[in-house]
């Protein structure tokens, strides 16, 4: 198979960690395995086939690159016969570690039950026990808060709740529950929620993760926009151009690039002042005869779609100064702080729940195989934080 230049510098590529994204049938597997082909055949010490960890998101997809790889190295076996490491590789291919990463996590699990406190006589729960499961843990946590209610919950109930239902107020915890689980230390994770929501409601809005990604995706919509309306520019310098329309123009670019600059600083504040400057001016009538229609409507509707998308974002992230969104948030932060301790409450409650039944989740999967691969240090506040060793 011949490759193109860049399937190749992925094939050639070492030591480094690579994105390789395609469309679907572009030859995204078939470059994969000839990179596995080539780092267990080729060079002066090539790897064993176990030594490497192919981890895919289905059955049939790691079942289909063990195939692959299979007939590949058959193939090479038919022009090197005499490759006693070939042969070798032949033999690994069926205890190879070609899974799924649910698969590999339970093989770490099942090899290491020892270091983490569980039955090694443990199964997997099927998604209805498990609905099941969380819908008992979470009525049950929701009667001991009604019964114990204070003003906090009470205000915490009335922001969520849906009439007589608790519906509401459980899809809201399972939801930031699911979220906290995507993360590799869940109780960390609800930490640094509380920790970032004061700061923010201190008005310490700058140094958010969200601020700063708000700011970064602005900066890169502001840019795209630019870009153009500069296109849109130049076509109206061209022959037969609209150029009556080029001041317009000219104003758009240079308040664009003005929103972009101040996103760029990272500061909320410069952001804010920009985007709420930034408007546009009506376009000049363009009546010449000698103007060309598919010109001048190119320019017009480009400049329409660039319009709209940057009075989007100036209306969506605009709308409040620093002061009032940092007010915002402390208006909410005695709700919030409920629902991060609602998860808490919900999440112990859910697994003592699963342990008494010796089931695990798929969740559990991944935050039990990672225990076992990464040493992480407590810290002196009682949370997963810091410190990585490998073990």
């Amino acid at each position: 198979m011949k490759w193109t230049e860049k399937q190749q510098q992925v094939i050639d590529s070492r030591n480094r960690n690579l994105l390789v994204s395609a469309a679907a049938g572009s030859g995204k597997t078939a470059v994969l395995v000839e990179r596995i082909i080539q780092m267990i055949s080729e060079g002066d010490r090539p790897l064993d086939i176990d030594q490497l960890l192919v981890m895919t998101f289905t059955n049939a997809a790691a079942a289909e690159m063990r195939e692959r790889i299979g007939a590949a190295v058959e193939q090479k076996l038919k022009e090197r016969p005499e490759d006693e490491h070939l042969w070798l590789q032949a033999a690994l291919i069926p205890q190879a570690q070609i899974t799924t990463i649910d698969s590999f996590c339970l093989n770490i699990i099942r090899s290491h039950y020892n270091s983490l406190d569980i039955d090694p006589a443990f199964r997997i729960g099927d998604e209805g026990e498990l609905s099941l499961l969380r819908g008992d843990c979470m009525g049950e946590m929701l009667e001991n808060c009604y019964d114990e209610a204070d003003e906090e919950f009470g205000r915490f109930v009335e922001h969520f709740g849906r009439g007589k239902s608790d519906r509401g107020i459980e899809d809201v915890i399972l939801q930031a529950w699911q979220f906290s689980q995507s993360h590799p230390w869940p109780d960390e994770w609800l930490f640094k929620c509380r920790q970032q929501m004061e700061e923010e409601a201190a008005g310490n809005l700058d140094s958010s993760v969200w601020m700063q990604f708000l700011l970064k995706d602005v900066s890169i919509q502001m840019e795209e926009l630019a870009a153009q309306a500069e296109e849109a520019l130049e076509m109206t310098r061209e022959e037969n151009g609209p150029l009556v329309y080029e001041p317009m123009l000219m104003n758009d670019v240079s308040r664009l690039k003005k929103v972009k600059e101040a996103a760029d600083t990272g500061s909320f504040e410069a952001f804010y002042q920009a985007v709420n400057d930034l408007t546009f001016d009506r376009l000049a009538a363009a009546r010449s005869k000698d103007i060309d229609p598919d010109k001048k409507a190119f320019v017009s509707e480009t400049r329409t779609r660039v319009k709209k998308a940057a009075e989007k974002c100036r209306d969506t992230y605009g709308s409040q100064s620093q002061a009032e969104a940092a007010q915002g948030i402390r208006n909410t932060k005695t709700v919030i702080s409920v629902l991060l301790d609602m998860v808490k409450q919900f999440d112990t409650a859910y697994t003592e729940a699963k342990r008494e039944r010796n089931v695990l989740d798929f969740n559990d999967l991944e935050h039990l195989a990672l225990k076992v691969l990464v040493e992480k240090a407590e810290d002196t506040a009682g949370t997963e934080g810091g410190n990585m060793g490998g073990k």
